[in-house]
């Protein structure tokens, strides 16, 4: 398979750049990355780069001009997208560009490009409105649109003769079923009417069940709730001698029972998680590619955090192992959670885009995630003794109720949560002992000694004076000595 190992963007939208995020780390060809942004921060402008990349190899109208961020536009400065490939066999280079300069205009217009972007996937939370929202005054819920242009675009009827896909095969019968006003009629051909029709009933079949099997993982295992998608091929009108447009309704049964106007009853949540449902079992139907991309993009905005998370569980089954993810998002306790469940997964890799400023223009400003020791380090270089304790604390709080997390141990109740404190966690650390390795059925101390008294020390003659309003004196000697001790916490706790 091949996987992006590195974006380079400059100049494209609100990118100034040049912007590099690596995709390559810890011996990881081609990572996938979750990335925190907030709202105007530039995710966007990342998901269109992206995109427009794949599709300017199969689409001559897509121009880097037209994206250029406007202050280059005005300076004459050049701008592109260019990504870093795997090398494979079919590629014959691992570095391609889009870009506005005339020597690259047709870099991306090579057939592995094409193939990915005919597989790829691109989800954000528009997307998901065209099976609900953007229905919400109808009565019922009409997916035709959505799926030829979208979901089957680039899907092959392997009815027809020659195969096409079921965009292509539409495109040439709807010209006849629905001729403009003033052209001479012509007679439809009614094999490949017919084979259009089966081929459209054949994969909405397919869609459904994949849909309905990944309806349920969003935490509906013990809730009914099913989808169907129903085909009406396109029917003349005696009365007007015209076709009548075609339909794919969505319809939905609860508990058993099909809900007329499901999309006016049925919570966001459940709503989202049915789009999402839809979005999946699409992606699954995608010609092949050796080159898998998708990037999910605020598209869970509908759904609260016990109904996002089932969506990691989702990505790592084998159906979609073989994409290169981007999750993005706006919500930074989403960001935390994800982060966190994919710490030890070399796979992903975890970075932010913030926003800053450049000749008082907002620009996307690609911030690689670091440890909180190694922002302890940083701001230690620069001798913000107070910013480097607070980091040192964090990280130290956080290696501790991890470890409790991890093991399963008991601590103390409180009834307001918050109240928890770093004591609660460290006391049961601090004594703890475990089996001993020697296999002699006698126990030992997690976390020997000489370490517990460099953590204490540090707790109390540096690290709590330095987060709190007090004047203190502490020697830079003594925070590298905290930051020590914090890292060899960190390994006698992994």
């Amino acid at each position: 398979m091949v996987k992006i190992t590195k974006i380079e963007i400059k100049n494209f939208k609100a990118f100034r750049g040049p912007d590099i995020i690596n995709l390559n780390e810890n011996r990881q060809k081609g990572q996938n990355l979750l990335l925190y942004g907030e709202n105007g921060s530039g995710k966007t402008s990342l998901y269109k780069a992206l995109e427009l990349f794949l599709e300017s190899s199969e689409n001559d109208s897509i121009e880097f001009i037209d994206h250029k961020n406007f202050s280059a536009i005005d300076d004459g400065n050049d701008g592109y997208v260019r990504l870093h490939f795997t090398p494979a066999p079919n590629l014959q280079k691992t570095t391609y560009k889009w870009s506005d300069s005339k020597d690259a205009l047709d870099d991306t217009k090579v057939q592995p490009i094409r193939e990915a972007s005919k597989a790829k996937g691109f989800l954000d939370y528009k997307a998901l409105l065209d099976t609900h929202y953007l229905h919400y005054k109808d009565d019922t819920v009409d997916v035709f649109d959505l799926m030829i242009s979208t979901l089957l675009k680039n899907v092959i009827n392997d009815i027809s003769v020659p195969s096409r896909s079921f965009a292509e095969e539409w495109q040439d019968l709807s010209e006849l079923l629905f001729p403009e006003q003033g052209e001479e009629e012509v007679e439809i051909p009614q094999q490949q009417f017919a084979d259009f029709n089966t081929g459209i009933e054949n994969i909405l079949t397919r869609l459904k069940a994949d849909a309905n099997k990944i309806l349920p993982k969003f935490g509906y295992e013990n809730t009914v709730v099913e989808l169907d998608l129903e085909y009406h091929e396109p029917k003349l009108n005696n009365d007007t001698n015209k076709y009548e447009s075609p339909q794919i309704l969505l319809t939905v049964s609860f508990l058993g029972s099909i809900r007329p106007k499901h999309h006016q009853f049925l919570n966001e949540a459940k709503l989202s998680a049915i789009a999402l449902s839809i979005f999946f079992a699409g992606l699954q139907l995608q010609p092949p590619s050796d080159l898998k991309i998708l990037v999910i993009d605020d598209a869970l905005i509908g759904l609260d955090i016990s109904h996002r998370l089932p969506l990691l569980d989702i990505l790592d089954e084998r159906d979609f192992a073989k994409y290169q993810i981007i999750l993005m998002t706006y919500d930074r306790t989403f960001y935390e959670i994800v982060k966190k469940r994919k710490s030890g997964d070399t796979k992903w890799k975890a970075a932010e885009l913030r926003c800053g400023k450049v000749d008082g223009y907002d620009i996307p400003v690609y911030v690689e995630d670091k440890t909180y020791l190694e922002r302890a380090r940083e701001y230690l270089d620069v001798n913000d003794y107070k910013a480097c304790a607070v980091y040192v604390r964090t990280a130290y709080e956080a290696t501790i109720k991890g470890y409790c997390e991890k093991n399963n141990i008991e601590v103390k109740y409180r009834e307001n949560i918050n109240e928890l404190n770093s004591n609660d966690f460290w006391t049961l650390i601090r004594d703890r002992k475990v089996p001993d390795s020697k296999g002699n059925n006698k126990t030992k101390r997690l976390i020997k000694l000489a370490l517990v008294k460099k953590i204490e020390l540090a707790r109390k003659f540096t690290l709590n004076p330095l987060s709190h309003a007090n004047i203190v004196n502490i020697p830079r000697k003594e925070l590298e000595d905290a930051i020590e001790a914090a890292e060899w916490l960190e390994d006698a706790l992994a």
